[in-house]
């Protein structure tokens, strides 16, 4: 009896979510900034920064009923960084342009009113590091060292050496480049139900990178994570009835 109870109380609540169920399709854009969790404590006079990004996707959405769904949100982000030295080091900077294709899949939770509404984003991603290119200032080893006076000091080294600065497309080495990332995200935000069929959105988001962007290859190596920071708009079209 009690499994016959379970069994039509299980298809009453399948049902009333497929009743219910609507699929929806949008486009959405933002801006990013994008820091790297790292540990540079042995790297004296360095430091990393943060640098802006971008991104642009198409959310795809299944409601299940008026408070819940699931999202999934392909789309293209740029997740860069800079590493700058300081003080007998300044002038020296190396830039890491980054572009990922990334799927982020996630819990999708409504709340509020008939058109102006609340919502929270619980999920995980996977992504592509799919290209990068580096920028920057180094020292050039190869190069004559500039002839100074006897006795002069220079405030910092490329005043007495050399330096070169490049701006090229970086090459993947497959032994030390992990170009699967892995991570979770919280995003928060508030919808505004424009027409029947319309929705217009905006959400804060952050992603926080769970696997290093290095592979084992070298002893004591320290892990490098990404962690972004997004603010993006977007509208969604619901299909079907």
């Amino acid at each position: 009896m009690k499994k016959k109870c379970l069994l039509l109380c299980l298809g009453i609540i399948a049902g009333t979510l497929t009743s219910r169920a609507q699929f929806s399709i949008g486009l959405e854009g933002g801006y990013n900034k994008n820091h790297i969790i790292t540990n540079i404590g042995f790297r004296a006079f360095t430091k990393y920064e943060s640098l802006d990004g971008f991104n642009i996707g198409i959310p795809v959405k299944y409601d299940l009923n008026n408070w819940f769904a699931i999202q999934a949100d392909p789309q293209f982000i740029r997740k860069s960084y800079k590493i700058v030295r300081s003080s007998y080091f300044e002038g020296i900077n190396h830039t890491n342009k980054n572009s990922y294709i990334q799927l982020p899949v996630m819990a999708h939770f409504t709340f509020g009113g008939q058109k102006l509404k609340g919502f929270l984003n619980l999920g995980g991603y996977a992504g592509y590091w799919s290209s990068s290119r580096i920028k920057g200032t180094q020292i050039d080893t190869f190069a004559k060292e500039y002839e100074l006076p006897d006795g002069a000091q220079t405030p910092s080294i490329l005043d007495g050496e050399p330096g070169y600065n490049y701006d090229e497309k970086f090459t993947f080495d497959s032994r030390r480049d992990r170009r699967i990332e892995l991570g979770v995200l919280v995003g928060t935000g508030v919808s505004y139900q424009l027409k029947p069929r319309y929705e217009l959105f905006a959400e804060a988001r952050y992603y926080r990178g769970l696997t290093d962007q290095q592979k084992n290859y070298m002893i004591n190596q320290v892990p490098r994570y990404n962690d972004t920071y997004v603010i993006q708009v977007g509208c969604m079209y619901r299909l079907g009835k």
